[in-house]
């Protein structure tokens, strides 16, 4: 299949509390809100020019020819949520958008510019849409107007910061938060996945796989046989551009860093910065065959 260089505004529309709607609803009920929202993605997608390319999760991807359908399609998207349920559900959305290069393949898309559109998606509050500075330099003036910039990020790999903008697409000026002009607003910066090795397993913890269970049952995604390792014994997550470790065993984990610090946890978790070992089973193995590795992977954490 042929590959092309294109130029789209690429938008993430990503549900807010996903988790909670399946955890209340049911799989049935919270997968039919799901489809809905899809559904309402490609037809306001539609209506804007533009074309829904796929769900991603939770989130949807659509592309747009330029930013200004692209903006107008975020705030429909918005403003419907406020007014519309999705199949009997009321739904909050962060969107995130971004204008630039990107390979097609078929229908799909990847590059920088859908990473950088995942990541500031991740960045926006719910019922907020971020842009960026990029996109904002060749919107219509008409839409420039709507737009304030709010945040500064560094791009991946350099030391060049840029500016992020708020989309207002709520005339309601009672629901706009203030900036204080004195702070300095840097978003943090986009890590990198994380990567599990446990002798020949590797796994790698991102936007597409936020969530890996370590233990004993044979439904754990890294499987450790062991009699003091619990069945679900830890889980491993991603939230924002953060990962944590929570232990959920009754013998507790061992986490030792490669800086030399090594914390003991038990019902409760911890920040997975840099690099290490996780060691299940509240004490630490005479070989480090037996622990579980986690290193950063220092590609893109939005790889789409």
């Amino acid at each position: 299949m042929s590959r092309s260089l294109v130029r789209y505004a690429v938008m993430f529309a990503d549900l807010v509390g996903s988790t909670r709607i399946y955890a209340v609803l049911g799989n049935l009920a919270g997968r039919a809100v799901v489809e809905a929202f899809v559904q309402r993605n490609a037809r306001v997608a539609r209506q804007h020019g533009g074309r829904l390319v796929k769900a991603v999760g939770d989130a949807v991807l659509s592309v747009f020819s330029s930013p200004d359908q692209a903006l107008r399609a975020a705030g429909t998207l918005q403003r419907q949520a406020m007014s519309e349920p999705c199949a009997g559900e009321k739904v909050r959305l962060h969107i995130g958008i971004h204008y630039g290069d990107l390979m097609e393949e078929g229908q799909d898309i990847f590059g920088d510019t859908v990473n950088l559109a995942a990541y500031l998606s991740d960045m926006a509050s719910p019922e907020q849409i971020l842009t960026s500075e990029a996109t904002y330099g060749i919107l219509s003036e008409e839409l420039k107007a709507t737009c304030r910039p709010i945040f500064r990020i560094r791009i991946k790999d350099t030391a060049r910061e840029t500016v992020i903008y708020q989309v207002l697409w709520d005339h309601d000026s009672t629901t706009v938060t203030d900036l204080n002009l004195e702070g300095r607003r840097l978003l943090p910066a986009d890590p990198g996945g994380l990567v599990l090795t446990h002798r020949d397993q590797r796994i790698t913890v991102d936007r597409l796989r936020y969530r890996v269970v370590i233990g004993r049952a044979p439904h754990c995604d890294v499987r450790l046989i062991d009699r003091f390792i619990s069945r679900e014994h830890a889980v491993v997550r991603l939230e924002g551009v953060q990962f944590y470790l929570t232990d959920t065993s009754i013998n507790g984990t061992v986490v030792e860093f490669e800086d030399g610090r090594s914390v003991q946890l038990l019902r409760r978790e911890i920040s997975l910065e840099s690099a290490g070992w996780i060691w299940p089973g509240g004490k630490r193995g005479a070989s480090l065959e037996e622990a579980v590795r986690f290193e950063r992977d220092r590609r893109s954490l939005y790889r789409v």
